[in-house]
């Protein structure tokens, strides 16, 4: 039986699904995957989103700062000896990778990495990226995010034939599912519970940090509700800025901030919402606004991560342009012409071909190619 160790510096948990259906999947050819996972200590890990997995091997990371850097060792090596894939996440931080680059030409296992090729939240000719770019070709295999991480891969010379597109997911059929349970009683008593009568209601829900501009969509909110009366918006979620959504809800009594929720309990405020506002960095919440059928307004900011590739502006989503004033104007469009009803049609239609089912199918093909 052939060995794969996956290495994650944290496990999230929307990933977890993914791993127990790649687990069984692999299974079934005759495969063995094992998992190492470490946990987070720094701005990261307030997202309240790390759990545990009772297959899965935790082992502690090793965190070394230098100023305002901060990088880490995964001490996992006797696994790494057993293995014959080693795929890893792309990241600059991981000492590990540069160990496992090195080494395999002189042991029999083959190395992949797997993520977004460069960091999306930077530019690209940053010091960062140019960083990274260097290393892009020093693995046996890759494993993609999306079709745009590998024509950039491509672009720098990787060979097409040793790249698997993952089409990164999450589990949507389990939201659609949870999605469909829920009562007309359950949204009434949220609707008194929040005092929201009218059907003018948006939500945020993710991590709260910089990027995902919480102060653009407070000012968003406190113009829209100028005009549309009945207009209220519900924070979920948590992070280092989420005092900014808790002070706003102190604020004004059209604003809502829950903290973060996970499971059925969050999908019921998606049921309420008509639409989810996120101008700022759009990542894996496409597929949560295309499985509970709230599509996503955003702009088009410089530093998307891959998913937004998802989104296609006017069927199961809008991109503005990345200004205050025309964001604020094409929401207030979409909530009173009721636009956000055509747009639901185009995320239910998505939310069929993105799915964790169609991701594992592709990350199996993949690691049966690489290990031959």
């Amino acid at each position: 039986m052939k060995n794969v160790l996956i290495i994650y510096k944290f496990l999230p948990q929307y990933r977890v699904d993914f791993f127990n259906k790649l687990r069984i999947a692999l299974q079934n050819e005759g495969i063995n995957l094992k998992l190492v996972y470490g946990k987070l200590k720094n701005k990261d890990s307030l997202k309240n989103d790390e759990v545990d997995l009772d297959w899965a091997d935790f082992v502690p990371n090793k965190v070394i700062n230098i100023g305002k850097t901060q990088l880490i060792w995964q001490p996992c090596l006797k696994m790494i000896r057993k293995s014959d894939l080693v795929i890893v996440e792309q990241a600059n931080k991981l000492l590990l990778n540069y160990y496992l680059m090195f080494s395999r030409h002189f042991n029999p296992y083959r190395f992949a990495h797997w993520g977004h090729g460069r960091n999306m939240q930077e530019n690209p000719n940053s010091v960062k990226n140019k960083f990274k770019f260097l290393f892009l070709g020093r693995c046996d295999w890759w494993f993609a995010y999306t079709e745009g991480v590998k024509e950039m891969l491509m672009s720098y010379k990787y060979p097409e034939s040793k790249i698997t597109v993952v089409q990164n997911a999450i589990d949507t059929n389990t939201l659609r599912n949870q999605y469909a349970e829920i009562t007309d009683d359950e949204i009434k008593k949220i609707r008194e519970s929040l005092n929201i009568k009218g059907e003018n209601v948006a939500i945020y829900c993710g991590g709260m940090y910089p990027e995902k501009k919480l102060d653009m969509i407070i000012q968003t909110c406190i113009k829209v509700q100028e005009q549309i009366k009945d207009f209220h918006m519900i924070f979920i979620g948590s992070g280092i800025d989420s005092y900014k959504a808790d002070e706003a809800a102190n604020k004004y009594p059209f604003i809502h901030y829950l903290g973060p929720k996970f499971g059925k309990e969050r999908v019921k405020y998606f049921k309420l919402a008509s639409v989810q506002i996120m101008p700022g960095l759009v990542g894996l919440g496409i597929l949560d606004s295309f499985a509970l059928e709230t599509p996503i307004i955003t702009t088009n900011y410089p530093f998307h991560s891959p998913e937004i590739e998802y989104l296609d502006s006017g069927k199961n989503g809008v991109i503005t342009a990345d200004s205050p004033e025309i964001y604020t104007g094409e929401l207030i469009n979409i909530l009173k012409n009721k636009r956000y009803k055509l747009l639901i049609e185009g995320c239910i239609k998505s939310a069929g071909v993105y799915t964790v089912e169609q991701m594992v199918d592709n990350f199996k093909k993949g690691v049966i190619k690489c290990i031959g």
